[in-house]
Formats: C-alpha cells, sequence, structure tokens
C-alpha cells in the first residue's frame, strides 16, 4: 500500500492487522504527495493500492493542489491502481472554501471516497460513510460481514442535523475557532521553542507538525513529557520505518487556558 509519510498512525495499524505492507512516499507540506516517487514506486513494486489524505492531512495540513490531484489521479489510471481516499478533514479549512476531493475527477470508479463525521462534529458518534467505486457489491458484502448492521440511531441524529442546516453553521463556527487555535498555538511554539524549530503551516484541520534541532528524539522526550503531565504524538509514530524521531506533532485544539499553557512552557523547558 502506498502512503504519505508522514502519515497518521491509525492507518498504519489498519495496514499491520490486515497483513499488508506499508510503502512510505515522501510528501511536500506544501505541494503534497510526491508525484516523482509514486511514479518510481508504481514501476519498481506491485503496489495494490493507494491510501492519502489529499485534505488537509495529519499530522502536516497539506491541501494537495488541484492540478496535482488530478494528475494523480492519471497517474494510478494509467497504471489501474485504486486510490483510497481519506477525506475526513476535507471540511476543516482554515480559510477559503472546502476544496474538491480527487473523487471530482474520477470518472472510472477507481476512487474509493471515505469520509466521516468524527473530526467535525463528534467523535464520539462514530458515523462515517464509503463511495467505493467500481466495487460497490464487493465492499457492500465485507461492510456487512465485519459490522453486521450500522449505529441506526446516530445516523438518523446525523442526518437530521444535515438537513436542517445545522452542520454548515457549526462549521463555519468551528473553522474560525479552529484558525484561531493553530494560529495561537504558532505563535507560543515560536516564542517557547528553539529558535531552529521549524513549525508547519497546516491549511486545515487542527494539529501542528514540528521539527525539532539537533538531536533531539522525541520518542524519549515523549516519556519524560508524560512524567511532567504533558502529552503530545512523537514523529516516529506517524511512519512505518521509525523515521521522523526528531518531530512531534501537537494538537491544536484544546481548550485554551493556564493547564495549556503551563504544559508548553514545560515541554520548552524540557527541550
Amino acid at each position: 500500500m502506498a502512503i504519505e509519510s508522514p502519515t497518521y498512525y491509525g492507518l498504519l495499524q489498519v495496514i499491520e492487522s490486515l497483513g499488508l505492507k506499508a510503502l512510505e512516499i515522501p510528501t511536500d507540506p506544501i505541494q503534497g504527495l510526491s508525484l516523482e516517487a509514486l511514479t518510481l514506486a508504481l514501476e519498481r513494486w506491485p503496489v495494490a493500492a493507494c491510501v492519502m489524505v489529499p485534505n488537509f492531512s495529519n499530522p502536516l495540513g497539506t491541501r494537495m493542489p488541484d492540478s496535482r490531484k488530478q494528475a494523480l489521479l492519471r497517474l494510478l489510471t494509467d497504471h489501474d491502481v485504486p486510490l483510497v481516499e481519506d477525506d475526513i478533514y476535507g471540511d476543516l479549512p482554515l480559510s477559503g472554501t472546502r476544496p474538491l476531493p480527487i473523487k471530482a475527477w474520477d470518472r472510472d470508479g477507481l476512487v474509493y471516497y471515505c469520509s466521516s463525521c468524527s473530526k467535525t462534529l463528534s467523535a464520539g458518534m462514530r458515523v462515517g460513510w464509503l463511495v467505493p467505486g467500481r466495487d460497490f457489491q464487493r465492499a457492500q458484502y465485507l461492510q456487512f460481514i465485519n459490522t453486521v448492521s450500522v449505529a441506526t440511531p446516530s445516523q438518523l441524529a446525523l442526518a437530521h442535523f444535515l438537513e436542517k442546516g445545522h452542520y454548515d453553521r457549526y462549521l463555519r463556527r468551528v473553522r474560525s475557532l479552529h484558525a484561531k487555535a493553530v494560529a495561537r498555538m504558532t505563535d507560543r511554539v515560536t516564542e517557547l521553542f528553539p529558535t531552529e524549530t521549524r513549525v508547519s503551516r497546516p491549511e486545515g484541520g487542527f494539529v501542528l507538525w514540528l521539527e525539532l534541532p539537533g538531536r533531539v528524539n522525541t520518542t524519549e522526550l515523549a516519556e519524560r513529557a508524560l512524567d511532567a503531565g504533558v502529552n503530545f504524538a512523537p514523529g516516529a509514530l506517524f511512519s512505518a520505518s521509525g523515521k521522523f524521531d526528531h518531530c512531534l506533532r501537537l494538537n491544536c485544539a484544546v481548550r485554551w487556558d493556564n493547564r495549556v499553557e503551563r504544559a508548553l512552557a514545560r515541554l520548552a523547558a524540557l527541550l
């Protein structure tokens, strides 16, 4: 499975649980997944599918430009490699309009489009959906034998929320809150952390990716930080091969108070 690198560690766990292998493709914070590297990978290895988050990927927050989305789809179509598109953060731009998913240009059913309300409306609702392209019957069968049924009450509640227009109003408010939270966290990190620290500039979502200077090992740092009551995601979690051990991810979608200020100060002191 060709994946972005870095990528969300939950995806790596899913790939491992299915007995598949993750093939990491370098990903640029501005342009997204490297098409040149993916082209080489498709020529050299038997890639069964590509799995990616083109809109505000976790942890980089990258929005892949539309031209590169279309080029990616053409490349995968030429090699007949399906794309599993996770658009779970697509409704959360920090500014501007909602970007189109790659599925918008799919004419051959090559894109398996997935999304959910778990990152926007409520993590506890656990309602997601799939547009499985040309393998609809197979996807429907697999969904049935794995889950038998779905959580009907929560789906009906979400459908009502959407129908009445509440979701759009909610998104307008939460996007503004996330934009302020990301800006505030960026400012504090810039003030407190070592001057050589590199901070991502996400276009959407609510996380920051930090590249730390020197020989800082963030897995070891995470253990020391937990002892001090501070929690973050070390960079090695976001790679199948242990890359990014000098990086970390911060969640900005937190209630900002003195506890958060003290936690950042403790983390800076540990650094």
